[in-house]
């Protein structure tokens, strides 16, 4: 191991010094732990329980706040099943005997808005900025929500205690998550989902809008009387729906098995991915299929990354002809 780095090490190893068992440490403090080959399986060993006794206790603290979400009404215990990690706090009151919490989800949730409303509710601390954590628990008189919140540093703590809490969880649309050629309002209203019910925010109230109320005046684009914005850029900002569509889900698609090896050198980006996907979900049944990409494949070819882990994976499921190892496994 290179000095240097056993160096860097070494001064990580400090943050931990107190969790770290008394041998480990004078052995650290003295530099002598990466040379002392029995010591240092130990310290392997031990570094490997404490990651496992680390997973099973943040297993088991999932388990335990997916149970207490299932306590609460059905339009929020989904939620709660995921993170609201990153969200964006937009808007944090208390209303007569509850209290909202208004969030952009931050990416940790496939809503992409989230209104809170805890009922029966008041708010010891703080909450404001981006969420970072919370800690669900049970209370003799309902529930209390710990949250770490913040615009930096330090953090700030706030606990919501309530007896129940109901949801709203809001999406984009597909068009705005991938607008393609998509560049002005009338195309972004075509490219809807007509199907879907949808939704602006107006003063951190979720309104409901007809598609048909929308309009582009030469003051701007309108919901009904509901001013979204001067242009498209503006107003597209506003608009929300109820149900998740998988932008990306056009990817997973699979192609014919006479398709393949065409759709593999297309050129074509979706189709090419399309195509990988689709190997890599039929397996066996197109290992012939992948031997020949891989023979006319060109190892540092844009593409070289998606054939070598190809390559390996078909490998691993030991279909990968002889001839082909030497090209495309890493020594």
């Amino acid at each position: 191991m290179d000095k240097q780095y056993k160096q860097h090490l070494y001064n990580s190893f400090y943050e931990f010094e107190e969790f770290l068992p008394v041998e480990f440490l004078e052995a650290i403090k003295n530099k002598t732990l990466f040379d002392n080959e029995t010591l240092m399986k130990e310290f392997e060993t031990w570094c490997m329980t404490q990651i496992e006794n680390y997973n099973q206790a943040l297993k088991a603290s999932y388990e335990k706040r997916k149970d207490i979400a299932q306590k609460f009404d059905e339009s929020a215990w989904p939620l709660f099943e995921q993170s609201f990690h990153d969200g964006e706090i937009l808007y944090a009151k208390q209303r007569d005997e509850d209290f909202i919490l208004f969030m952009d989800s931050g990416g940790f949730t496939v809503q992409s808005i989230i209104k809170l409303t805890f009922h029966q509710a008041h708010l010891d601390g703080n909450v404001e900025g981006y969420y970072v954590y919370d800690e669900l628990v049970e209370t003799e008189d309902g529930f209390a929500l710990r949250i770490l919140s913040s615009y930096g540093s330090p953090y700030v703590e706030g606990t919501i205690y309530f007896e129940n809490v109901s949801a709203i969880g809001l999406f984009r649309p597909v068009v705005y998550v991938e607008p393609g050629d998509v560049k002005t309002w009338p195309q972004f209203f075509e490219a809807l989902n007509k199907e879907d019910n949808y939704f602006v925010v107006n003063e951190y109230e979720i309104i409901p809008i007809d598609l048909a109320s929308l309009k582009q005046t030469s003051d701007g684009i309108y919901a009904g009387e509901i001013y979204l914005g001067q242009d498209y850029e503006q107003a597209k900002e506003q608009i929300y729906c109820a149900t998740y569509e998988d932008p990306y889900a056009h990817f997973s698609e699979p192609v014919p098995k006479h398709e393949l090896l065409a759709a593999i050198f297309s050129g074509d980006q979706t189709l090419s991915v399309r195509a990988f996907n689709t190997v890599f979900a039929l397996g066996e049944e197109v290992a012939d299929i992948v031997n020949e990409a891989l023979r006319r494949a060109e190892v540092g070819s844009n593409d070289g990354m998606y054939f070598s882990v190809m390559a390996n994976h078909f490998h691993s499921l030991h279909y990968l002809e002889e001839e082909l190892k030497d090209k495309w496994l890493n020594d």
